[in-house]
């Protein structure tokens, strides 16, 4: 039985991102774990809310974890896997389905299950269903998951998860409850390694608009004033490509603006806003013209710094690089010759991946992934070290 692992929950971001990667990665490689403090940088005490024990619980099930602690508003637990007996096939067999009874972040969650879905080594393809919020305060969007995840993890070698919205559950305008479905297909042998460090030219921009349906004229009139005005500081000199589309939200309260740019070598830049502030009449236009501007500079500050990933998805893809088998590096940009700094969330899960299987970090956003999923994780590095050295040694002989 190996040593429990114990993170302390306060550590640099000190919320939820620390325990979902800790939890997914524990249920993984059936290493026991002790979290103290959870959540103990967050307002209202911290603690466990539903989307987090919702987590914890489905890994639990699905590793046979013997799981102690666990309620709602907990700042403790302990998490430990069986290593002689897991229920990967019961839970990932057929349909999954996760209920919650409050809109808790939808992506969260999925963000929380997916690494052990995709490393679990089952032979089928999983549907899991979830419901609970799309649209929520400090949480990813759906959109931003299905137009900016999920397309990045199809460039880095994962197979294609096709995302389904069945109804929309929101934080904003009254509390409601909607669902996704992910449809993830498990690798088959490990993630290799892989590279995000050219990005290209940026060749489209997509804009999904999520409001009132009496402003959708009016909102898509301040995008395109947008796009006239700083439309060279995305595209330079080149033709632009733009497309934008609209939702009604169904609720004079519900505005939500997500702006995505594509390059040409397929690297998605995003960057939304849940509008989380009061409406006062008369004052709409107001609304939607402020979140075009920043939503607008936004981007174009992801776009100036020439990186592969946008803030937030940069912390996203840590554990990938983690379990991938040998090196893998994501390009985050620079600013006047400076290396753009992960954001706290990106530091908080290279520390939980360090403290949990040893992979570090370097400051070029670059790390040694263990191979996960390989016969001898160990040896695979070696293997990958010494590959390396031999490419380097035929380089330098055939000059």
């Amino acid at each position: 039985m190996a040593s429990t692992i114990h993170l302390e929950g306060t550590t640099l971001e000190g919320g939820g991102q620390l325990l979902r990667i800790a939890i997914g990665l524990s249920s993984l490689t059936q290493t026991p774990l002790n979290i103290t403090n959870i959540r103990g940088k967050r307002s209202r005490g911290g603690g466990l809310k539903a989307q987090h024990l919702t987590s914890v619980q489905w890994l639990a099930q699905a590793s046979n974890a013997q799981l102690s602690g666990a309620g709602l508003k907990s700042k403790e637990i302990t998490f430990a896997p069986s290593t002689k007996e897991s229920k990967t096939e019961k839970y990932l067999k057929c349909d999954t389905q996760i209920s919650q009874d409050t809109p808790g972040s939808i992506n969260l969650v999925f963000q929380a299950i997916l690494p052990y879905i995709l490393f679990s080594g089952a032979k089928y393809s999983v549907k899991v269903r979830i419901s609970g919020g799309t649209n929520v305060s400090n949480s990813p969007s759906y959109d931003y998951i299905s137009q900016v995840l999920l397309p990045t993890l199809s460039l880095i070698g994962i197979a294609e998860i096709k995302s389904q919205v069945h109804s929309r559950g929101w934080s904003q305008g009254g509390t409601t409850l909607g669902s996704i479905t992910y449809t993830v297909t498990p690798l088959t042998q490990p993630l290799p390694g892989f590279t995000l460090t050219t990005r290209g030219d940026i060749k489209s921009v997509k804009a999904t608009i999520l409001a009132p349906k009496a402003c959708e004229e009016h909102f898509k009139n301040e995008l395109n004033v947008m796009f006239d005005r700083r439309g060279t500081a995305i595209f330079g000199d080149r033709e632009s490509e733009i497309d934008i589309s609209f939702e009604d939200s169904l609720h004079d309260k519900r505005f939500y603006l997500l702006l995505v740019a594509t390059t040409t070598t397929g690297v998605k830049l995003g960057r939304d806003w849940l509008y989380d502030r009061g409406v006062k009449a008369g004052k709409l236009e107001m609304v939607l013209s402020s979140m075009a501007k920043k939503v607008f500079g936004d981007l174009i500050a992801e776009i100036e710094h020439g990186g592969c990933a946008d803030e937030f998805l940069r912390d996203q893809l840590v554990v990938f690089q983690a379990l991938a088998k040998g090196r893998s590096e994501v390009d985050g940009g620079r600013r006047k010759g400076v290396l753009v700094e992960p954001s706290l969330h990106a530091k908080t899960a290279q520390w939980v991946v360090n403290e949990m299987i040893g992979v570090e970090f370097d400051d070029d956003g670059a790390c040694k992934g263990i191979g996960f999923g390989s016969e001898d994780e160990d040896e695979t590095i070696e293997e990958e070290e010494l590959r390396q050295s031999f490419a380097i040694l035929d380089v330098a002989q055939a000059r």
